[in-house]
């Protein structure tokens, strides 16, 4: 074998070592949190998918809106209705309106959601939830 195939082959092996390498990292499962309807704290890993499901009330159309979001999360969908039965693939609880966020930085933030009165109708009545939530750091390969 001459010195240039040599080479070759070992710049086919170590290209393909990295592909794989990159493959697993992009299939890589990040475990999503889906947060209590009382709230309060919350911890999620950085990058991972952080939902919240709050029960609307169908019969009157109150419901409720997003009031505020601090830095490290990202709003990521919603409010969207997550119906009865739910499926499979979705994180939520069945009958509930879903805000779905994901943790983009380190450290702690907060959520805070208001109760309110669908368009035309007096204001409802004053309700929150918050969440405080702290974003931890992802860690290398989800193995360490």
């Amino acid at each position: 074998m001459n010195i240039r195939t040599d080479r070759t082959i070992r710049h086919t092996l170590a290209g393909t070592a990295a592909l794989v390498l990159l493959a697993g990292c992009a299939t890589l499962e990040r475990e999503g949190v889906l947060a209590t309807k009382d709230g309060g704290p919350v911890t999620v890993r950085n990058g991972a998918p952080l939902v919240v499901s709050l029960s609307p009330d169908p019969d009157i159309g109150y419901g409720w809106v997003l009031k505020s979001t601090g830095p490290g999360l990202s709003a990521t969908g919603g409010p969207d209705v997550t119906t009865d039965p739910k499926p499979p693939s979705i994180m939520g609880v069945p009958d509930t309106t879903t805000f779905r966020f994901r943790a983009v930085s380190a450290g702690t933030t907060s959520i805070e959601f208001r109760w309110a009165a669908p368009p035309g109708q007096s204001t409802a009545a004053e309700r929150t939830v918050k969440y405080d939530v702290t974003v931890t750091p992802s860690s290398f390969f989800g193995i360490l």
